[in-house]
């Protein structure tokens, strides 16, 4: 479907709980069963983090899916959404634990695939595309009104047209993208600026818990204080 001749989108959402084997990557097989789909991407939700003698990591997904469809004779984008929480390793929390709110999988509509080696914020993916958006005055993108979401998903943050290009260097480089630095602290991901003002009562609890600069949530665990991890909302 051409976005251009989109004439409306539709979303959806469900929340799903799923608590399996700690030992496997829950992202790694989404991505190979959301293949089927034009485009996907795979969004680290929720860190809740149970410290104890065997200490317990459940790590929250968001997945959203997007696929064209006719309905009501027109072309529409259908948008789903769902949240799953999986039982994991220590090895695989410690994989995500930086990425809160950022996209650690996923497919453009152009066939192009990410994974965490390449983390971004989530939203990034649709800026610079003109059949979502387009560059406004001061350099800003703006998304659409029938894509506002995407930018309330983002917590309002405007990319301008640096930070983007920062992010299209970092991707081509395999790197993550954490948005602007500034004084020191990233914009996005479990520690960013973002992250304080979008999820405070997580931003809450990871800086009593953890604290900045200090240890990680996962080395945290290995203290066995038995005091457990709400979880981020």
């Amino acid at each position: 479907m051409d976005l251009h001749t989109s004439k409306k989108w539709l979303f959806t959402a469900g929340i799903v709980l799923l608590y399996g084997c700690g030992g496997s990557d829950p992202v790694g097989k989404l991505s190979r069963d959301l293949k089927r789909f034009p485009e996907y991407s795979v969004v680290v939700d929720d860190l809740d983090l149970v410290d104890g003698l065997f200490p317990d990591y459940i790590l929250g997904l968001r997945i959203v899916t997007a696929s064209g469809q006719r309905v009501a004779e027109r072309d529409t984008l259908i948008y789903s959404e769902r949240i799953e929480r999986h039982e994991v390793s220590e090895d695989v929390f410690a994989r995500y634990e930086n990425y809160l709110g950022m996209v650690v999988a996923s497919k453009t509509r152009d066939g192009r695939e990410t994974g965490a080696s390449q983390a971004y914020p989530r939203g990034y993916q649709h800026v610079g595309n003109s059949g979502y958006g387009y560059w406004g005055g001061g350099g800003f993108w703006h998304f659409y009104g029938q894509y506002a979401f995407m930018s309330s998903m983002m917590g309002g943050w405007r990319v301008g047209r640096g930070d983007y290009d920062n992010y299209r260097r970092n991707q081509q480089s395999g790197r993550p993208y954490y948005g602007p630095a500034s004084n020191g602290r990233s914009t996005f991901g479990t520690s960013g600026v973002q992250t304080e003002k979008t999820r405070p009562n997580f931003y809450k609890r990871y800086s009593q818990k953890v604290g900045a600069g200090r240890q990680s949530f996962s080395g945290r665990a290995q203290g066995r204080s038995g005091s457990a991890w709400g979880r981020g909302k």
